[in-house]
């Protein structure tokens, strides 16, 4: 039981494992479900899952505890879910980014 608790805490680019783990199966399962990717926009989703999973998932797991507890329900072991959730819509995020600092670019340089 201890071995498996030390594995869960292992880092890697300043993130848990785990939640690296969590995105990039989020990120897979998006580009299964797609469909329409190619071999590098899929890489690239389960990348990018992987990242914004790590990343993002203990800022919205602390949110999302504090949350659930203001309503009486105290949630504990959601690293794993967020992670997933967070690696699942993480090439979406990325693409909303993008999309709106080029909308943003060409409100620039309209001059408006």
């Amino acid at each position: 039981m201890s071995e498996f608790h030390n594995s869960q805490e292992i880092t890697a680019f300043g993130v848990k494992l785990v939640h690296l783990i969590a995105g990039v199966a989020g990120g897979v399962v998006r580009s299964l479900v797609v469909g329409r990717y190619g071999a590098i926009t899929a890489t690239s989703a389960v990348i990018v899952g992987g990242l914004t999973a790590g990343y993002g998932t203990p800022a919205v797991t602390s949110i999302l505890c504090k949350w659930l507890s203001s309503i009486g329900y105290h949630a504990t072991g959601l690293e794993g879910a967020v992670g997933f959730m967070l690696g699942l819509c993480g090439m979406t995020f990325a693409e909303a980014a993008i999309l709106r600092m080029r909308m943003y670019k060409k409100w620039l340089s309209s001059g408006e």
